[in-house]
């Protein structure tokens, strides 16, 4: 996001624009005008800076954990942070049951995260792990299909699929 001003004697002018080149040429349409000054800066708009704030505490690659080289130690140390902040969270509210439901959210989301991560992970290490039998998926790992009450068996190195 980008605020270009323009100062006036009596009076300023200001925009924001999404694009550079938009406020570069609304910079120079101001620039025509003879103000006294044109300033034309860099602003974070409120997507962008809840974006890097979430980023600066939970993302691992991002936040100081980065230091720690164990990918599962960094994610342990994660949920032993998101687990004291539910402690605090229950303590503030005054609530152990708020610490129950807060404890299991947290443990269902970080984990999904992890399982998540996880799963990427294998498939750009080992993409073959999620292939079974030779077969492209595990539907086709049958050796056989009926088709109007009839047997038919199916050639042993078939890849299978339906528009092959």
């Amino acid at each position: 996001m980008y605020k270009v001003t323009a100062y006036f004697k009596d009076f300023k002018v200001s925009e924001k624009f999404a694009d550079l080149y938009d406020a570069i040429e609304f910079k120079d349409s101001a620039d025509a005008h003879y103000p006294q000054s044109v300033t034309m800066e860099k602003v974070k708009d409120m997507r962008e800076f809840v974006y890097t704030s979430w980023n600066s505490v939970m993302d691992s690659e991002v936040n100081p954990l980065r230091h720690i080289p164990d990918l599962h130690a960094r994610h342990m140390v994660l949920q032993v942070l998101a687990w004291m902040w539910c402690i605090v969270f229950s303590f503030y509210i005054g609530s152990f049951v708020v610490f129950g439901i807060s404890a299991i959210a947290h443990v269902m989301l970080l984990g999904a995260i992890a399982i998540t991560v996880g799963t990427f992970e294998v498939a750009k290490q080992k993409p073959t792990f999620f292939l079974k039998d030779g077969y492209h998926t595990s539907s086709r790992s049958r050796q056989s299909l009926w088709m109007n009450g009839q047997k038919i068996n199916l050639p042993k190195n078939d890849p299978g699929g339906e528009h092959e």
